[in-house]
């Protein structure tokens, strides 16, 4: 099994550190956000055609802002307005906006660390 490395990515360099994979020939492949008990984190994977991928990690907290990477990565939004309805980080710039309605969800932010109902 190869070993995976995780590059530190802060919000205020995203947007910079996307278009240095676009530019390099890479292509987004997906965005997930998920959470510890201690911490929620998005992580950003980049694959170029050789197949060759790396991602970058980003600790985040809910309510936090996190400019969007749709500008270099059109695709994103979908990501990113899914990690807004779902755990509540909010995207600026994003292409395609939904406004908290990309999902219909019966817990608002249902996997955000401040939702106690849902948390493990």
């Amino acid at each position: 099994m190869a070993e995976y490395t995780y590059f530190p990515a802060l919000p205020a360099d995203i947007v910079d550190q996307a278009a240095g994979y676009a530019r390099k020939g890479y292509r987004l492949i997906q965005i997930h956000c998920t959470n510890t008990p201690q911490e929620m984190f998005i992580i950003y994977t980049f694959e170029k055609e050789d197949l060759t991928c790396e991602s970058l990690r980003m600790e985040v907290q809910v309510g936090d802002t996190v400019p969007s990477i749709s500008g270099d990565f059109f695709g994103a939004f979908l990501y990113e307005n899914e990690i807004h309805d779902l755990y509540g980080v909010n995207f600026s710039g994003m292409a395609v906006d939904f406004k908290g309605t990309f999902y219909e969800t019966a817990v608002k932010q249902a996997f955000s660390m401040t939702n106690t109902e849902n948390n493990i």
